[in-house]
Order: C-alpha cells, then sequence, then structure tokens
C-alpha cells in the first residue's frame, strides 16, 4: 500500500466526529456539542436559492460574483466600518474555515510560525499544521482574554502572523478595542499580518464587536475573516469571505483558483438576498438566546466549576474540578447523561475541561441540559 503523505501528521482527526463515534449515544440527548444557532435561514436566502437552481449551476468569478461583493463592502463599511473595495480587497470562500487557509496560504511559507491563542480554534490549529506552519501557542489569562506581553513575546523573527478571534470560539471571550488595538499596532511594528477572525460578530451580549481592520492605517497588515454560517442561520451553504490588502489580492486568487475555483454559485445568489435584504437578521434573535444564556449563568453549580461567564459568540467554557481527562468526561456525560459536550483538549487546554454551546438550544431543552 503506498504511504499517505506526512502533511497530515499531528493533525487530529475531525474531533466532534470522532466523540460521537467513540461513545456509546442514548437514544434522547441533549446536544451542547456543535456550534450553529436554532435559527434557519431568512426567507429571501431559501428564495434567491431556488431561483438560482434555475439559471444554471456556472461558475462565478473566483473571487465571487460582482454583487455578492458589492453587498459585502457596503455591509463592512456600515457595520464595521471597514473601507473594502469589492474588486480589490474582497473574495468570496466555500465558508470561514476556506477563507482562513487561503489567508495562510498567501501569507506563509513552511517553516513559518502563527500565533494563536489557547483555547483556540481546533481548525485554526490544524490548518496551520496542514500549511505546514508552526502553530505558536499562547494562553489566555483566567477570563479567557489575551495576555499582550505573552503573545509579543511569542513572536519571532519566522513569525507571519497573529490570529484572534473576537467573538471568541470555544471561550465565548469579547476582546476589548484596546487590546485589539495593541495587537494591531504591533502587528503593524512588527511587519507582520493581524488575522482577525470575526464569525460571531452579531454574537454580543455585552459590549461592542470591534474589527481590527477598521482602526486607523492598519487595513495593509489586516485579515479580516467573516461567515454567513452562523449569523444568517446558514452553515450548510458553505459561503463566507475574507478582507484582505490589496497587494495579497494576486496571491490569494491563485490558492482560491487551484482550491475550489469559487464558493458555491447557489449559495452566493442567497448571501447576496440576505445582505440586501437583513444585514443584521441574527440580532432579532439574540433576546431568546439571551434567555437560554441566563439558564446556564444562574444554573451551574459555580462550586464544582470555573466557568467564567463571558459575553460573546453562544459558548461557554468550563474548567472542572476533577483530575479526569477532559475526553473521558465528555464520554461520561453522553453515555450516563444523555449529554453532548466538546472535550477541552481538542481545543488546547492543558486542565480537564469541555465547551458547551447553547446556540441551537430553547429554554425547555437547557433547563434540562443543566440538570
Amino acid at each position: 500500500m503506498p504511504e499517505f503523505c506526512g502533511r497530515t501528521h499531528g493533525i487530529q482527526k475531525a474531533p466532534i466526529q470522532e466523540l460521537l463515534m467513540e461513545a456509546k449515544i442514548p437514544e434522547d440527548v441533549i446536544s451542547l456539542g456543535q456550534g450553529v444557532p436554532f435559527f434557519g435561514p431568512p426567507e429571501e436566502a431559501i428564495s434567491a436559492a431556488s431561483d438560482a437552481l434555475n439559471e444554471g449551476y456556472g461558475y462565478t468569478e473566483d473571487i465571487g460574483t460582482f454583487g455578492l461583493r458589492k453587498a459585502i463592502a457596503k455591509k463592512l463599511l456600515r457595520q464595521n466600518h471597514i473601507h473594502a473595495d469589492p474588486e480589490r480587497n474582497i473574495m468570496v470562500t466555500a465558508g470561514g474555515n476556506q477563507a482562513f487557509i487561503n489567508a495562510l496560504m498567501a501569507i506563509t511559507n513552511i517553516g513559518d510560525d502563527v500565533v494563536i491563542l489557547s483555547p483556540y480554534y481546533f481548525n485554526h490549529f490544524m490548518a496551520i499544521k496542514l500549511v505546514g506552519c508552526n502553530p505558536i501557542v499562547v494562553e489566555t489569562d483566567e477570563n479567557y482574554l489575551p495576555q499582550i506581553e505573552e503573545i509579543f513575546e511569542a513572536v519571532t523573527p519566522h513569525t507571519k502572523a497573529i490570529v484572534t478571534i473576537s467573538p471568541n470560539n470555544p471561550t465565548g471571550a469579547v476582546y476589548s478595542k484596546h487590546v485589539l488595538e495593541e495587537i494591531n499596532k504591533f502587528c503593524s511594528d512588527m511587519n507582520i499580518y493581524h488575522i482577525s477572525d470575526e464569525v460571531y460578530e452579531q454574537f454580543v451580549f455585552k459590549g461592542i464587536h470591534q474589527s481590527p481592520a477598521s482602526f486607523d492605517k492598519n487595513i495593509e497588515h489586516t485579515i479580516s475573516i467573516f461567515s454567513f454560517s452562523k449569523s444568517f442561520g446558514m452553515p450548510g451553504y458553505r459561503i463566507g469571505y475574507v478582507v484582505f490588502p490589496s497587494h495579497l489580492y494576486n496571491e490569494i486568487l491563485k490558492v482560491q483558483d487551484t482550491i475550489g475555483i469559487c464558493a458555491p454559485t447557489i449559495s452566493q445568489y442567497a448571501a447576496e438576498a440576505v445582505l440586501n435584504s437583513c444585514p443584521s437578521y441574527a440580532k432579532s434573535f439574540l433576546p431568546a438566546m439571551e434567555k437560554v444564556r441566563n439558564i446556564f449563568i444562574e444554573g451551574m453549580d459555580m462550586e464544582c466549576i470555573n466557568m467564567p461567564v463571558t459575553h460573546g459568540s453562544f459558548y461557554f467554557f468550563i474548567k472542572l474540578h476533577t483530575n479526569k481527562p477532559s475526553w473521558e468526561i465528555a464520554k461520561v456525560l453522553i453515555e450516563k447523561y444523555g449529554v453532548i459536550t466538546i472535550p477541552g483538549n481538542v481545543f488546547g487546554s492543558s486542565y480537564p475541561s469541555i465547551r458547551i454551546s447553547y446556540g441551537n438550544l430553547d429554554e425547555e431543552q437547557a433547563e434540562e441540559g443543566v440538570k
């Protein structure tokens, strides 16, 4: 049998799928696992996708339809205060994960370092390894906020980028403007990139979402990742976008054309429709989601766990007072209690922990999950 390549060595299997395959799942379960919202796409998305089916299945421009890029540019200016040229600064991708790996392949060489914060989003870690780079992991503080000096100390001559996620997956932390400005300015001073993952931009329960690309004179070293999966209830449409400085245009276009040519055509028309009709769609669902969130905050036994109350996305990252490995804890929760969570070790956590997602629950399910 021919050997498989070493590129995938050290990359974990799809962790959610692996856990569910390994555990003995009872018939009735409550899922606090996969990060999806409880709402589906707007009617405008469904209608536009249906119309597109009748117009054929042709490719679009590699960077996406001009109509969608124009709608994205309008949204970026209005909501994120980012000035982006739809011809040179925006690329439509098959979801936020492709946006991230496109950016990595455009800015890194094999052996380069990329700084990420722990607990980290495991797909970021996997992508960095997959392109042949070294993930340099820096711990966040007790509230899962960036430790600025530790981040700066982790940067070496081989570093190409610092990655931030705010609002955060897996912790729910929302980074302040001051913190993001410090990181962004440091990246500028060091002539490296700041990759800002803003997939959960609409899910902020306290504070204000900040987009580093909106800061003064910082567009040239800032790459921003966005997605329609969470904010518009469209995970299966596989549609996102990356905002990048114009000098990266040719390089990121090469990556896009090689890997996927273009994002799904039907999904692009659906995305354009929702941006033009209901660009803040998710915000109408936040009151219902906040009620569920409060059930967890008020109902968890804080003597048995350490659960910093964070204010964004729809996750809590819980530290557990036990010596059992995170993976075993997650299996017990499934097999004995019928509750699916994600073990903290897949997010780089060195202590016993789990991530819970409350985005797809109603109040009754949340009450049952807390029990």
